[in-house]
């Protein structure tokens, strides 16, 4: 008996080990790509980070998951234009955005929405007590331009949609436009609506940022793509409201409306999981469009 529960001790074991690895890999492996000679994203566990050169230091649009990531967003970022960064521009308040702020420098400057500030420190406060210094402290509503070097930054919230406060950061000169996770490229979508986002919304907002221009597009998850990647995605989120009003005006229950809806604009979205935290599929946007024109979830 002894010496079988010796054995399952040492699995047990062996298996934390193995995930601990496991994790740690995860966490801390990131690949890169070039967009244009100024401009880079990094790949990892969590958002899409954008680069930019401007010849006066490096600016980074989100910075992940965890510290330890924005450390080592920060050194490949500055490995791959050779300057400091001087600027982290947060798109949203979700910590796969966010929660990389505090692996840089104190001194940096971050910018954000107000909006997007304000859920940081409610909605996420347990997380930011003691990390302050790493909240965004430049914050504005509409639209707001940074100049660095030979670069202009134009940050603009375009509208409501993955939450109420996301912006989208248009490198100017380059033609390059980082959405943040206004834009999922082939995946579904988070629609945070307990932050004011909006299924109904979205798509005038996507309409809004095309207005913009640019010709490559940096989405929140996913490969770069470009305009035809946004009329896609709008493509979708217009039928599944309509799933949603569909469902309001039949009077149907939570189960019928996942029973029932049909969707064809979903054909290549595939679900965006990270085990043991979360799961976006099909059943969950159609819940979410069911619980915004239900009013299940106040506006």
């Amino acid at each position: 008996m002894r010496r079988t529960l010796a054995w399952i001790t040492l699995a047990v074991v062996v298996a934390a080990a193995a995930a601990g690895i496991y994790v740690y890999r995860q966490i801390t492996h990131l690949t890169h790509q070039r967009v244009t000679d100024d401009v880079h994203v990094i790949f990892g566990l969590g958002g899409n980070v954008g680069v930019l050169r401007t010849g006066e230091g490096t600016v980074v649009v989100d910075t992940m998951t965890f510290p330890l990531q924005g450390e080592r967003v920060r050194a490949l970022a500055e490995e791959l234009t050779g300057e400091p960064v001087v600027a982290i521009v947060n798109t949203h308040y979700h910590s796969d955005h966010t929660h990389g702020n505090p692996g840089f420098a104190e001194h940096v400057r971050i910018v954000a929405t107000e909006r997007t500030r304000r859920h940081l420190l409610e909605r996420d406060r347990d997380f930011w007590e003691g990390r302050e210094g790493f909240v965004p402290g430049e914050t504005f509503h509409d639209e707001h331009v940074l100049r660095f070097g030979r670069k202009t930054i134009r940050l603009v919230h375009p509208g409501r949609g993955h939450t109420d406060g996301d912006l989208v950061a248009l490198f100017v000169e380059d033609g390059v436009v980082h959405m943040g996770d206004l834009l999922f490229e082939d995946r579904y979508p988070n629609v945070d609506l307990e932050a004011g986002g909006s299924v109904e919304r979205w798509p005038a907002t996507l309409e809004a940022v095309k207005a913009l221009p640019f010709e490559r597009v940096i989405p929140g998850h996913g490969a770069v793509t470009d305009r035809a990647g946004i009329d896609r995605f709008r493509g979708f989120l217009v039928e599944l409201w309509r799933a949603g009003e569909t469902a309001r005006a039949s009077g149907w229950t939570l189960d019928e409306t996942l029973e029932r809806t049909r969707l064809t604009k979903d054909a290549h979205l595939e679900p965006f999981v990270i085990p043991l935290f979360v799961r976006l599929d099909r059943d969950f946007v159609v819940r979410r469009a069911w619980e915004e024109a239900t009013g299940a979830v106040p506006p």
